[in-house]
């Protein structure tokens, strides 16, 4: 199996051993490089192929956010995983929204970090559980909440079962763990996300995750639907 090239980018040198350590651990995932600011992030991914970078948020020159936009409009295939030392910042929303994939704080366990990148190469998006809770927050304080009624999820056309699995996809289940939930085969929940992401026009979870939040389609304080009427 072909390795998955990393590039870490991170202004602290410790940080930058710890995750190549890390990687090095697992046949999974090569590390290319390591870089200290989110311009030679992007420099480096323009001349170079990277499958997934491990980005820091706070660095100097560029953030990580900035970069993250730069690279995705750039090299689209490349994914990018955020982590910072920060469960709760500023930073979450925008750096999903600028297409990372994924967002971890750094006391991840090894092994999850590792999982992690497995996961944003192979295109599902991976958050660290500690972040669940602030990304709620941090959805809901960085948009003024629309007037929303039932005839949003009418108008998008998303079924009650869709809006289920939102609500599941808001407490982190993964498609296992909704199949399980939900007693239905894995094609059924694949064929539901696709279905999903195209009414809300998202490419990936997290998007999902972030688009919902904004339209109020899941309560995600209380990880309850707010189904439609029929």
């Amino acid at each position: 199996m072909e390795q998955i090239k990393v590039l870490v980018a991170d202004d602290e040198p410790l940080i930058r051993r710890a995750l190549g350590t890390i990687l090095a651990t697992d046949d999974a995932t090569l590390l290319l490089n390591s870089v200290q600011n989110g311009q030679e992030a992007v420099d480096y991914c323009t001349a170079h192929d990277v499958d997934v970078v491990l980005m820091d948020l706070q660095m100097p020159i560029m953030d990580g956010v900035e970069a993250t936009r730069l690279i995705k409009a750039a090299k689209p295939d490349t994914a990018v995983l955020a982590i910072t030392a920060f469960a709760s910042d500023d930073y979450l929303v925008p750096v999903l929204l600028a297409g990372a994939s994924g967002y971890l704080v750094k006391d991840t366990d090894p092994a999850d970090i590792v999982k992690a990148v497995i996961s944003v190469h192979s295109g599902t998006a991976a958050i660290s559980p500690s972040v669940s809770t602030d990304l709620i927050a941090a959805v809901q304080n960085a948009y003024s909440k629309p007037e929303v009624t039932d005839e949003v999820a009418n108008e998008l056309g998303l079924t009650n079962r869709e809006l289920e699995i939102l609500s599941l996809l808001a407490q982190g289940k993964n498609n296992t763990e909704i199949c399980r939930y939900l007693n239905v085969a894995d094609t059924t929940v694949k064929t539901h996300m696709a279905k999903i992401f195209t009414k809300l026009g998202v490419r990936d979870r997290v998007q999902a995750l972030i688009v919902a939040a904004q339209l109020e389609l899941v309560d995600l304080n209380s990880h309850e639907i707010n189904p439609p009427h029929h």
